[in-house]
C-alpha cells in the first residue's frame, strides 16, 4: 500500500525551543521521511515569535474552534532549513511557550493546547478543506494527547500514532472545561484517563492511539514496568502489542568525523589514526599534558545524582590511579560540582572540567576520547553514545534504554563474529561502573590492534535519521493498514 498523506503534530520546534528530543525528532523525521517520497506536513502552534522566524506564510483557510471566540488561522510555511510543508495554527491570544501563559486571554498552557488539539483534529477531518487528506497523525508529546481520543470519539477513520517522549509529563485539563467546548460527552466516563474531574491529555494518548512508539526496543519494554512507566505503566501493559520501539536518528550531516570543521583534521575508518590529532588538541584545549598513548575517557552530560553522578565522583579517585585521564563537559548539582573541582584541582594533570555546555568543545570530546562514557539513557545526551560511535571512540553505557539499543557489549564472541562496539554496564552501584571501566581501560591498553577493530565496527553503524523513518514508515503501514484507511 502506499502512504499518500501524514500529517505530523508537535507542539516543539527549532529554534523556538531547546533542542528536546521532540524537537530533534520535529527537525529530522519529517524531512527523512520525505527523501524517501512520502507526503508528510508538520502542524505547530503559530507562536507570534515563530511566526517571525518562519517569515513569508500563506494563509490557507480560517477554522471556527468550538470554546473560542474567534477562528483559528491556518498558515503555511516551510519547516526551516527543509521543503517540508508547516503548518501553523494560529489560536486566537499570544501564547508564550517559554512562560506557559497565553499573555492576552490569560489561558493556562493546558488549555491552549487542548484548543490546538481540537485544530489538528478539524485538518484531519477535512474541516479546513485542504488538498489532501491525512491517512495517519502522527501525535508527539502530551500536547498532542488528545488527538487520538477525539477522533476515536468521533468516529473517525483517520489512523493514529502517538510517541511518548516523556512518561512523566501528564498534564491535564478539567472535564468542564472540555464539555463547555462541545467535546464528546463519552470521554468524560473513561476512569483510565480520568483522575478528580480532570483528563489526562497522556493517558488519553496511550488509551486511544491505534499505535504507540517511544525511543528505543529497550526503552519500549522499560516503561511497561513500575520502575520507568511514571504511574502510566498498566495502559502501556494493555496497550504492550501496539508499543514500538524505535530508535532516534542521528543527524550524520552535522556529525561527520570525514567533514568535521571543527576538528584540528578529519577522518574516517580508513584514516583512524589521523584521530590522534583530536586527542591531542582536546588535551590542551583542558589544559591536560597531551599523550598520545594516555587512554582518554570524555564526559558530556549533567553531574546529579538521577545520572549517577555520585557513583562516578566515588569511583574517580580509584580510576586515576591508572595511566589515564578524564575530561568532563556539563553542568550540575551544586554538590556535585564542588567534587568535581576539589578532584580537578587535586589531580590537574589527570583529570579536568568546563562546567559548561560548549558545542566546540562537544565535537572534540567525541572526535578527540578514546573512549566515551554515558551513564544517562535520557536526552539529550543518551545520543551523544551514537555520535561517539561515528567517531571511533568507544561507548561505555549503561545497560538501558537506548543505549543498550546501540551498543554490542566487547567480549569472546561479539570480537570473533566482529560485532563489538562497545562495553555495557549495570549501573546499579559504584563496583559495576568501576570494574567496566577497568575492563574498557585495559583492553585499550593491552590490545590496540582489537581495540582499533572495535572502534572501526562502532564507524560502520547506521544510526542515520533515514534508518529511522524507513522504520516509521513501515508502522505508518501497519497502523493504516489495521485502521482499515487503505489508500485514500
Amino acid at each position: 500500500m502506499n502512504i499518500n498523506n501524514v500529517l505530523f503534530a508537535t507542539s516543539e520546534i527549532a529554534p523556538q525551543q531547546p533542542i528536546s528530543q521532540i524537537t530533534n525528532m520535529t527537525m529530522q523525521l519529517p524531512p527523512a521521511i520525505k527523501t524517501l517520497r512520502r507526503h508528510i506536513y508538520v502542524v505547530v502552534p503559530a507562536y507570534p515569535a515563530l511566526l517571525t522566524t518562519i517569515g513569508n506564510t500563506t494563509l490557507l483557510t480560517e477554522l471556527n474552534i468550538k470554546g473560542l471566540d474567534a477562528p483559528v488561522s491556518l498558515l503555511e510555511g516551510k519547516l526551516p532549513g527543509s521543503s517540508v510543508k508547516l503548518l501553523l495554527a494560529d489560536i486566537p491570544g499570544s501564547f508564550d511557550p517559554a512562560n506557559n501563559v497565553d499573555k492576552t486571554t490569560k489561558i493556562s498552557n493546558n488549555e491552549y493546547f487542548a484548543h490546538f488539539c481540537q485544530v489538528v483534529v478539524a485538518i484531519a477531518q477535512g474541516e479546513a478543506k485542504l488538498s489532501w487528506q491525512p491517512q495517519l497523525v502522527h501525535c508527539n508529546g502530551w500536547q498532542t494527547g488528545l488527538v487520538p481520543a477525539l477522533l476515536a470519539h468521533h468516529g473517525s477513520q483517520v489512523a493514529t500514532l502517538f510517541t511518548l517522549h516523556k512518561p512523566d509529563e501528564q498534564q491535564h485539563v478539567a472535564i468542564d472545561q472540555l464539555t463547555q467546548w462541545g467535546l464528546p460527552p463519552s470521554l468524560t466516563t473513561d476512569s483510565a484517563i480520568i483522575t478528580e474531574g480532570q483528563l489526562c491529555f497522556t493517558k488519553a494518548a496511550l488509551r486511544y492511539a491505534d499505535s504507540l512508539s517511544t525511543a528505543s526496543p529497550t526503552y519500549a519494554k522499560e516503561i511497561c514496568t513500575s520502575t520507568f512507566g511514571c504511574g502510566v505503566e498498566y495502559l502501556l501493559q494493555q496497550r504492550q502489542q501496539h508499543l514500538f520501539g524505535i530508535l532516534h536518528g542521528v543527524n550524520y550531516q552535522q556529525w561527520n568525523p570525514a567533514k568535521d570543521k571543527l576538528l584540528p583534521r578529519s577522518y574516517n575508518s580508513h584514516t583512524l589514526d589521523d584521530k590522534v590529532l583530536s586527542k591531542l588538541a582536546l588535551q590542551r584545549a583542558f589544559n591536560l599534558p597531551p599523550r598520545e598513548r594516555c587512554c582518554l575517557i570524555g564526559i558530556i552530560g549533567d553531574l546529579t545524582s538521577k545520572e549517577g553522578a555520585d557513583l562516578l565522583l566515588d569511583i574517580i579517585p580509584k580510576l586515576l590511579q591508572q595511566d589515564i585521564q578524564i575530561i568532563l563537559l556539563g553542568k550540575g548539582e551544586i554538590p556535585h560540582v564542588s567534587r568535581l573541582r576539589d578532584l580537578c584541582f587535586n589531580n590537574s594533570e589527570k583529570i579536568a572540567a568546563h562546567i559548561r555546555e560548549n558545542n566546540r568543545l562537544s565535537h572534540l570530546i567525541i572526535g578527540g576520547a578514546d573512549i566515551y562514557l554515558a551513564l544517562s539513557s535520557h536526552p539529550p545526551y543518551a545520543i551523544n553514545s551514537r555520535l561517539a560511535l561515528r567517531y571511533g571512540t568507544v561507548p561505555v553505557v549503561n545497560n538501558s534504554g537506548a543505549l543498550a539499543d546501540s551498543v554490542i557489549d566487547t567480549n569472546k564472541e561479539t570480537l570473533s563474529n566482529d560485532t563489538a562496539s562497545g562495553f555495557l554496564l549495570d549501573l546499579t552501584n559504584a563496583h559495576s561502573l568501576l570494574s567496566t571501566l577497568n575492563r574498557a581501560i585495559a583492553f585499550y591498553q593491552q590490545h590496540p590492534k582489537e581495540w582499533k577493530k572495535v572502534a572501526i565496527n562502532g564507524m560502520q553503524q547506521d544510526f542515520s535519521w533515514r534508518r529511522t523513518a524507513k522504520q516509521y514508515i513501515d508502522l505508518y503501514k501497519k497502523t493504516i493498514e489495521a485502521r482499515g484507511n487503505i489508500g485514500k
